[in-house]
């Protein structure tokens, strides 16, 4: 069976139709049985698209004697893809065809001509990507909206900026709601928390129609969109090393700045603004200089402490969270008649108001059910803790077999291929050289830190003796929370 391949990254005016890419893939089919195969709205920068999986694994089960596409980006822009998807055509000598490209990959010319094609398909996304960037700097240095969602507070609205359209931003109902955050937080004994009960208390929510935690309040308190900015901000955003897309003259302390620059996936937005770039816009500020300053060194006080996980009442500690809403559990006390006794409540209910369900558990019945289960893990833990091993051991060891097979190939391709052909498959080995290596360097690091993670060895005997910071420890190195809702008691174990 022949497989026909259709690739559109978007639909507009000047790109071809996944309908034409068809059709003139037909034309290289006599009268041969296919099944066509088209990913609409997926780039070509990689191969993670369903279509294109699909014709893999019906590849890998031998029903393709040929693939045949309208050009060769349709496959991918990855000199590294392409190479990898070529190689497993070869493996089962697969034919492959471009409609519009005419090579054949029988002869070692014919393979270097399909990579140098896909090195300039490569170079041409590339160069897009780096095209589009530019245009996003441009935009901001102007004063314009640069992309992503408006900060909360703002409407995007269009207009004319030197002659060309952009995009600004324009102030709505929620600015007031910004404006009690800063007022609220700039008094000198308030906390994020204090500003959190407040907008909780009258109903104010985000942007995600959810009410504001510290994160997300925080965010707004550090985003300079909302300041007017003056010669005090340049000077404060100076210190903190970022690059100015105006001159100081021009922080005339009535319009905002917009603040944009690439940072870590897993930091802050604004922990880190070195090297980012600072634009004056065209909306104009709504806090002074002098708060924002304020409230800017109060954030920075506010270093979040390690929890330590101190909870003199109960060793599940920080652990306990609701089934309904998330939050924690803390530990209050009634009077019984056993005594004074501690039960967990819910945070989300009683601090933040936020969850309508009613639910309270005895301190020691769930310590009492919690320690059973961790008795009887325990047991089992060192079992399926070695079978775990083994199976990490396998899928790292597979992965390496594979990548030696792709180059034991590759040296034997070298025996009759060209000069040109032979530069193109020795770069291929050293790239798969490289991800062995990495693969190792992981698998080490991997079983390094699997065995740094063994568990607190303990009996049902040693609980017994143990006191309160010995459970705690044990708790904490074996579950990742213990949820309380109404239907009952639910360990999630790590």
């Amino acid at each position: 069976m022949i497989a026909i391949y259709a690739r559109q990254s978007i639909e507009k005016k000047d790109s071809v139709s996944l309908e034409t890419q068809i059709a003139y893939a037909k034309k290289e089919i006599l009268s041969e049985d296919y099944k066509i195969y088209q990913d609409a709205g997926y780039s070509g920068k990689n191969v993670n698209r369903p279509a294109f999986s699909e014709m893999m694994q019906d590849i890998e089960c031998g029903n393709i004697e040929k693939v045949v596409v309208y050009r060769l980006d349709r496959i991918s822009r990855s000199i590294v893809d392409f190479a990898d998807f070529i190689d497993i055509l070869e493996s089962k000598n697969i034919g492959f065809v471009s409609a519009t490209e005419k090579f054949d990959t029988s002869t070692p010319m014919g393979r270097a001509m399909l990579y140098i094609v896909v090195v300039f398909a490569q170079l041409e996304r590339e160069t897009i990507a780096e095209r589009v960037k530019d245009n996003y700097y441009a935009r901001v240095k102007k004063g314009a909206w640069g992309g992503g969602p408006a900060a909360y507070g703002f409407d995007l609205v269009r207009t004319t900026i030197d002659g060309k359209k952009a995009t600004i931003y324009q102030p709505n109902e929620h600015i007031a709601i910004v404006q009690q955050i800063f007022e609220i937080y700039a008094k000198p004994f308030t906390s994020l928390a204090d500003v959190q009960k407040i907008l909780i208390q009258q109903g104010s929510l985000s942007a995600g129609g959810v009410h504001f935690d510290n994160t997300k309040l925080s965010s707004i308190l550090k985003n300079p969109a909302y300041v007017k900015a003056d010669i005090a901000i340049y000077n404060y955003y100076q210190t903190k090393g970022v690059i100015f897309a105006n001159d100081a003259e021009s922080f005339d302390g009535e319009h905002g700045c917009v603040l944009v620059g690439k940072r870590d996936a897993s930091e802050r937005k604004y922990k880190d603004v070195s090297n980012h770039l600072l634009a004056i816009t065209h909306h104009k500020g709504i806090i002074d200089s002098t708060t924002f300053l304020y409230c800017q060194q109060k954030l920075a006080k506010n270093k979040q402490i390690k929890n330590q996980y101190k909870g003199q009442y109960s060793w599940l500690t920080g652990l306990v969270k609701c089934g309904h809403c998330g939050y924690a559990f803390s530990v209050r006390f009634a009077n019984t008649k056993e005594g004074r006794t501690p039960y967990f409540v819910c945070s989300g209910k009683y601090l933040h108001q936020c969850c309508d369900v009613k639910q309270t558990h005895r301190v020691k019945e769930v310590e009492d059910f919690v320690q059973a289960k961790l008795i009887q893990e325990a047991e089992h833990y060192h079992l399926r803790r070695e079978q775990k091993q083994n199976t990490i051991m396998k899928e790292q060891q597979q992965k390496i077999a594979d990548i030696d097979a792709k180059i034991e190939n590759l040296i034997h391709t070298l025996e009759n291929a060209s000069q040109i052909s032979a530069e193109y498959i020795n770069r291929r080995i050293e790239t798969l050289h490289q991800e062995k290596q990495l693969l190792l360097h992981q698998f080490a690091e991997a079983l390094t830190t699997y065995n740094s993670m063994e568990m607190i060895p303990f009996s049902a005997k040693d609980w017994v003796t143990a006191d309160i910071c010995t459970k705690r420890d044990i708790a904490r190195n074996m579950l990742e929370k213990v949820v309380l809702s109404k239907e009952g008691i639910f360990l999630h174990i790590k």
